[in-house]
């Protein structure tokens, strides 16, 4: 990475993506990659000047040790887990367990037993500001009432499998066959991950005798149909406030690009995955903490906890602790607000 002129930006906001070219803004908000990787860069302060700086998680990179401790900045630290604090080396000398954290002006914390020992290693008790991990997802947008195709679909028992592989589209198709079976009022609501696939599901439906309709503008769907497939990616919101279970594909084997399942966790669902969660292990571990995600390994297992959900009050209580675990966090997150408005307004950056 390489910039000509110095940027210079009163925030900076990191997402997840990779910083792979030049970012421009006419904002006092700069938004760039992931920060990690940005540190790994020697110039990276020189091009920058953030006035806050609220690192998530860790480990944190060696430059942005470096920049904390200058205390140039607001610092802010959330999600500080055990797995991520030092191990103390020198028993004998207790100051030496003075740690990074204690640098920062702030810090949120995954719980008390995470506190207590950031407090054992000399971290000052007014900076531990707050206690649980922050939630974040997508707040998905409503749809129109008027939407008369999904208007259609509600009353009737239903699920979802969503950003389904191609590997995976004949084994929800056989769960969903097997669940037919015992409540064959059920509807499968279903995308894949490459709409063009759509073929192929056609295929699979037809050799399993599954009744398959296109979801298609200015077209009712059919009460008989047992299978409905959207080509179109933004329906899936649709699906998920239609769909009080979720199934998320690419989650079988490694595959494509995962979806976020905190997305559906907002929308009060409960959630089923397979084996494979390395691109968002962090949520879907904390999901399953509150039993709102259950693992499946096949097509019986699959259809076995849908059996199982088909009972409404058995869906209702998995989604409510979805909703329960995506919505743990405000209250740090806004304490987080709070102290970046207050730092603004004190410094009249504003």
């Amino acid at each position: 990475m390489y910039l000509k002129q110095k940027l210079q930006s009163e925030f900076l906001l990191t997402y997840g993506e990779e910083f792979i070219r030049k970012p421009t803004s006419s904002y006092d908000f700069l938004v760039i990659g992931k920060i990690s990787d940005q540190l790994s860069h020697l110039n990276f302060f020189k091009k920058y000047d953030p006035k806050v700086i609220i690192c998530l998680d860790g480990p944190l990179p060696y430059l942005l040790k470096l920049r904390i401790k200058q205390k140039k900045y607001l610092s802010i630290f959330a999600d500080a887990r055990s797995e991520n604090l030092p191990k103390r080396r020198f028993k004998i000398f207790p100051n030496l367990k003075k740690t990074i954290f204690s640098k920062f002006d702030f810090v949120f914390t995954e719980n008390e037993i995470v506190a207590s020992q950031l407090f054992q290693s000399l971290v000052e008790k007014h900076k531990i500001k707050g206690m649980g991990l922050l939630q974040s997802s997508i707040a998905p947008l409503p749809f129109l009432e008027t939407d008369a195709i999904f208007s259609n679909l509600k009353g009737r028992p239903m699920w979802a499998a969503l950003n389904i592989h191609e590997r995976e589209i004949e084994l929800v198709l056989r769960a969903h066959q097997q669940v037919l079976k015992a409540a064959f009022q059920y509807c499968l609501t279903i995308s894949l991950s490459n709409p063009k696939l759509e073929g192929i599901l056609k295929e699979h439906c037809s050799k399993l005798d599954l009744r398959l309709s296109v979801i298609e503008e200015n077209k009712t769907p059919d009460e008989a149909t047992q299978v409905y497939f959207s080509k179109q990616p933004e329906d899936n919101i649709k699906f998920m406030r239609l769909s009080p279970v979720v199934f998320y594909g690419n989650t079988f084997a490694v595959l494509d690009q995962q979806e976020d399942p905190l997305i559906a966790a907002s929308l009060c669902c409960g959630i089923l995955h397979g084996p494979n969660t390395s691109e968002y292990s962090i949520e879907y571990q904390g999901l399953k903490s509150v039993s709102a995600a259950l693992q499946v390994r096949n097509s019986s297992e699959l259809a076995a906890e849908l059996n199982k959900l088909y009972s409404a009050d058995k869906a209702a209580k998995m989604g409510a602790a979805a909703l329960d675990f995506i919505s743990s966090g405000a209250e740090n997150t806004d304490k987080i607000v709070e102290l970046v408005c207050g730092y603004i307004k004190q410094r009249d950056l504003i």
